[in-house]
C-alpha cells in the first residue's frame, strides 16, 4: 500500500474512555427535515423546485449543485480500484416524484449536477434516470466530463439529446433487455457508450447471462454492472469481463473459511501489542529487527520525505527512537490493513475504508467526543474483516483494543454502535432509517456533508499519491 495512507493518517489511535455520542445542533441551513427531499441535500443545499418553470431550470447557472446529493454507492474498475460512484434517489423519493413531472425534472438536474461534481479529478459518476428526463433541457444542461446517463424506460431518448449530452462529454448508456432493440436505431442509439445492467432476484448469474448477449451483439461496448449485494460480487463481475461493477462493499459473506491471519499480520498486531503496553524502546526495535522485511519497511518509511527528518536513519533502533510511539502505531495500522494486497478490489476496499474512518471522526468532533481520533481507526478497522476475509472476531482478536471499539466492531452494541450505523444506513436505501442514524450528529444533511468531505479528503490523498 502506498505512502499516502501513512503521511495522512491522524496522530493518536485508540486511547482515552468512550464516551457515547451527544447530540449536537445543527447549524442554520444545514438541519435535517422529515422530507426526503431535503434530507439528501448534503451539501451547500441544492434546493428542491417543484414549482420552477422548465425555462428557469433550464437555466443551469441558476442551480447550484450539491457532490452529496443522493445515494452514493461505490463504483470500482478492473484494477480493483475506486472509479468512482453510483449516484441515485432514495427509493422513498423515487416513489414520491411518480407522476410529478417537473418536480421530478428538478430533482433529476440536480442528481446530474451532483454526478458532475462527484466526476471531478478523472471520477466516474453514473446516474440512470427515465429516458424522458435525461431529454429535457434542464437535465442535459447538467452533464459534464465523466459523467455516465444511462437511460431507463421503454423508449430511448431522442439521438439529437445523445449527441448533445456527449458533445457536453457526458457518456449514454443504455438499459438491459434485448440487444437486437438497438439494431435498428440511430447510429446515436445503436452504439451505446456502454450498457448498465443491474442485479435483481436472479443476482450475479443472471446478471453474466446477460452479458454474454450483449458481448455477441456489441463486443466493444463496455458493461457496467450495479447493484452487486457485496465486495464478493464485486469482484466477481469485474474477473466475469465488466469493465465496472458496483455496489455495496461493505457487505459480508455470511460465513468466511476457517483459517488464521497469516505470521506477517500477526508480527504487526504483536508490536502493536507491545506499543499499547507501553513496552520499552528496546523489546520494541528487537522485535521488528527480528523481521527482515518489517525492518527494510521501517528503515524505507523512516528515510521517506513524507517523515522529513532532517538526518539519514540507518539503523532500527534510530528508526524507533526518532519516530516516536505514534507515528510507530500509524504505520503498523497501516501494514495491517496492507495485509489485504492480494484481493483483487483491496485498493478500493483501502479507500473506502480511509473515507469511513475520516467520516467517523469528522462526527466525533460534531458529537464532541474527546479523542476524536479513536473514532478515525474506529472506521478503518470497521473493514478488516472484509479486507482480510476473516471473521471480525478473529481479526481482531490478536490487537488490545478498548472495549467501546470491541463491543462496536464485534457486537454493534455500545457508545461507539452509532457510528457503524450512520455507516450502514448512508449505503442503504431508507432515508428513515438515516435520519435517526444521523440524529445524534446534526441530521441527515450534516452527515451527508461530512461523507462528501471524506471521500474527497480519500480521493485527494490517492492523487498526491499517484503524482509522488
Amino acid at each position: 500500500m502506498g505512502n499516502w495512507f501513512t503521511r495522512w493518517l491522524p496522530r493518536g489511535l485508540f486511547g482515552g474512555r468512550a464516551q457515547p455520542p451527544k447530540p449536537v445542533r445543527a447549524k442554520a441551513g444545514r438541519a435535517a427535515s422529515a422530507s426526503a427531499v431535503q434530507s439528501v441535500q448534503g451539501v451547500q443545499g441544492v434546493q428542491p423546485a417543484p414549482a420552477a418553470s422548465a425555462g428557469a431550470l433550464a437555466d443551469s447557472a441558476s442551480l447550484t449543485p450539491a457532490a452529496g446529493y443522493g445515494q452514493r454507492l461505490a463504483l470500482v474498475d478492473k484494477s480493483g480500484r475506486l472509479a468512482g460512484f453510483e449516484l441515485r434517489w432514495p427509493a422513498a423519493m423515487e416513489r414520491r416524484l411518480a407522476g410529478r413531472h417537473e418536480e421530478a425534472t428538478a430533482q433529476a438536474a440536480a442528481l446530474v449536477a451532483a454526478a458532475r461534481l462527484a466526476a471531478g479529478d478523472g471520477r466516474r459518476a453514473l446516474v440512470e434516470l427515465d429516458a424522458a428526463l435525461l431529454a429535457h433541457a434542464a437535465v442535459a444542461a447538467q452533464a459534464g466530463p465523466g459523467v455516465m446517463l444511462a437511460w431507463s424506460g421503454a423508449l430511448p431518448p431522442p439521438a439529437a439529446v445523445v449527441l448533445a449530452l456527449r458533445e457536453r462529454g457526458a457518456l449514454v448508456g443504455a438499459p438491459d433487455g434485448p440487444p437486437e432493440r438497438l439494431a435498428a436505431a440511430e447510429p446515436a442509439l445503436a452504439r451505446p457508450d456502454f450498457v448498465l445492467l443491474r442485479a435483481a432476484a436472479g443476482g450475479v448469474d443472471t446478471l453474466q447471462l446477460s452479458a454474454q448477449r450483449w458481448r455477441e451483439a456489441l463486443p466493444r461496448v463496455p458493461l457496467v454492472a450495479c447493484g452487486a449485494s457485496g465486495i464478493d460480487d464485486v469482484e466477481r463481475l469485474l474477473r466475469s469481463g465488466f469493465a465496472y461493477a458496483g455496489g455495496r462493499l461493505d457487505a459480508r459473506r455470511a460465513a468466511y473459511a476457517p483459517r488464521s491471519l497469516d505470521a506477517a499480520a500477526h508480527r504487526i498486531c504483536e508490536l502493536m501489542n507491545h506499543l499499547a503496553l507501553d513496552r520499552d524502546t528496546a523489546v520494541i526495535a528487537e522485535a521488528v529487527r527480528a523481521d527482515v522485511a518489517l525492518s527494510y519497511r521501517l528503515l524505507r518509511y523512516a528515510n521517506s520525505p513524507a517523515i522529513g527528518l532532517k538526518r539519514g536513519v540507518d539503523s532500527v533502533e534510530q528508526a524507533v527512537l526518532l519516530l516516536g510511539r505514534a507515528e510507530l502505531q500509524r504505520w503498523l495500522a497501516v501494514l495491517l490493513l496492507g495485509a489485504a494486497s492480494a484481493r483483487p478490489a483491496a485498493a478500493a476496499l483501502q479507500e473506502h475504508a480511509l473515507a469511513r474512518g475520516r467520516l467517523f471522526e469528522g462526527l466525533a468532533r460534531r458529537a464532541g467526543e474527546p479523542r476524536p481520533q479513536a473514532l478515525f481507526t474506529l472506521g478503518l478497522l470497521s473493514q478488516l474483516d472484509v479486507l482480510l476475509q476473516l471473521p471480525m472476531a478473529v481479526a481482531l482478536e490478536p490487537l488490545r483494543l478498548p472495549d467501546a471499539a470491541r463491543e462496536a466492531l464485534l457486537h454493534r452494541r455500545g457508545s461507539w454502535a452509532g457510528y457503524l450505523a450512520v455507516a450502514d444506513a448512508l449505503e442503504g436505501d431508507d432515508q428513515a432509517v438515516l435520519d435517526h442514524a444521523s440524529a445524534p450528529f446534526g441530521g441527515a444533511a450534516a452527515v451527508l456533508a461530512e461523507a462528501e468531505s471524506a471521500w474527497g479528503w480519500a480521493a485527494q490523498l490517492l492523487q498526491a499519491d499517484r503524482r509522488a
